[in-house]
């Protein structure tokens, strides 16, 4: 098999399952926009290739993902969870529901956050940073007061600092573009639920498509070089997040 040329790549930790959901998000949406885009994970880099004839690709998808308003479903949900809808993408972010409207053990914001609430700033703060970042997207940082919690990064613990910055409104370092892509991601690939509280997912080796990636992320298909990782989800005062992931041996090479 000859793997293609790279439309853009960006560098990624894949012991952050923010990063690696993100990544996944990326790949989501490049799909969106040009069919048949394909990602795959390679050393300390998640590439893409797509047919894309725009000069600067990973450019055209912040842009698009941050141009237009969101729409909210108030059928859906409660005020903290309403699913948003991107129509540029003619996509509905709603995984932290399930079909019945419960709250999923991925819901991880608490008190006054909404979806709403987390998913503007983080758009803002991705158009004022994101086009300029090429390869170090996952590196920008902005002081925000809500995020959806699914970059470690971004953690405080109660035990350290002698209380939640959280439920007090303060602003924490926040990684906009991994938040935003990650939740995006989340909509199509989901960690395994391997013991209560944690989760498994999997990198892949070869390019593949959003249909075929989300199974290769689910350890599902083997996939070149898969190597899979486990996470927790951790308490942080009223609020939750995700832990960093740690390298499990039941991965392979084919």
């Amino acid at each position: 098999m000859n793997t293609p040329q790279p439309s853009f790549s960006v560098r990624v930790d894949v012991t952050n399952p923010g990063q690696f959901f993100a990544c996944c998000g990326l790949l989501e949406l490049a799909h969106r926009l040009w069919p048949g885009a394909q990602g795959w994970f390679q050393a300390d880099l998640f590439n893409i290739a797509s047919d894309a004839t725009d000069e600067q690709p990973l450019d055209t998808i912040l842009e698009t993902l941050t141009r237009d308003p969101v729409q909210v479903d108030t059928a859906r949900g409660d005020r903290g969870t309403h699913p948003v809808g991107i129509g540029a993408f003619s996509l509905t972010i709603d995984w932290w529901i399930d079909p019945r409207g419960d709250k999923t053990a991925l819901k991880l914001w608490a008190g006054q956050q909404t979806s709403l609430i987390i998913v503007e700033p983080l758009r803002e703060a991705l158009r004022e940073c994101g086009a300029a970042a090429g390869r170090g997207l996952f590196e920008i940082a902005r002081p925000l007061t809500g995020r959806f919690g699914l970059d470690p990064r971004a953690a405080w613990r109660s035990l350290d600092v002698g209380f939640s910055p959280n439920e007090q409104g303060m602003q924490v370092a926040t990684f906009p573009a991994v938040e935003l892509l990650a939740a995006v991601g989340l909509q199509r690939f989901r960690p395994v639920g391997a013991s209560e509280g944690t989760f498994i997912y999997a990198t892949w080796g070869i390019p593949l498509p959003p249909l075929l990636a989300c199974a290769a992320a689910a350890g599902a298909l083997p996939a070149g070089r898969v190597r899979t990782y486990r996470f927790e989800i951790t308490a942080r005062g009223k609020y939750k997040g995700f832990s960093f992931a740690t390298y499990e041996e039941m991965g392979h090479e084919r």
